[in-house]
């Protein structure tokens, strides 16, 4: 069975049940939108800030380009697309720099990052030094740091430590959370 496309008239009354949602928007609600923003847009060049994923976030969603599901509040629907517009701009970011290649095919371009300088291998060796001591009181975030630092996968990371995904999950939520309240922003997928 293949999905119900939206015909034009569906997208046009989703687009204006949305504006008029927007419309109906709380100055609390508001300010939950703007500091959400603030986390995603945290970390991001110059030029991508908060209220540009803010302002795009909410074109996306009067122009139809992002349509809100049923049973998913304003709020919660805007912060998603936030999420993903974050996402996106990071995987360019990368892309445009090289860091890695998804499709794993060489086509002829020496992508390769040379050995890091005795400098860079101090800074990483004190970060790793003070994540260590971050979470010295928590086994799992350790284990996930270990696993990290030797360039393990997630679901190898778990199958190493005996973590279940959930551990695994609110694991990296509770050090997310922890490295924000620290001022660090967190960069793993």
């Amino acid at each position: 069975m293949q999905p119900r496309r939206r015909s034009e008239q569906d997208t046009e009354d989703a687009v204006a049940e949305m504006a008029r949602a927007l419309a109906g928007l709380s100055q609390t609600d508001m300010l939950r939108l703007k500091a959400i923003a603030r986390l995603r847009a945290h970390g991001l060049p110059s030029d991508a800030s908060w209220s540009d994923l803010l302002n795009e976030a909410i074109a996306r969603a009067l122009d139809g380009t992002r349509q809100c599901p049923e049973g998913i509040g304003v709020v919660a629907f805007l912060a998603g697309i936030m999420r993903r517009l974050a996402s996106e701009h990071w995987r360019r970011l990368r892309r445009e720099a090289g860091i890695f290649d998804l499709s794993g095919a060489d086509d002829g371009a020496d992508a390769t990052d040379p050995a890091p300088d005795p400098e860079r291998n101090l800074v990483i060796l004190q970060a790793l030094a003070a994540l260590d001591q971050l979470f010295a009181g928590d086994l799992a975030a350790s284990q996930i740091l270990a696993g990290l630092a030797a360039g393990l996968s997630a679901k190898e990371i778990r199958e190493t430590y005996g973590l279940s995904e959930t551990d695994y999950d609110s694991t990296r939520k509770r050090m997310r959370r922890l490295l924000l309240r620290q001022g660090i922003a967190w960069r793993h997928p």
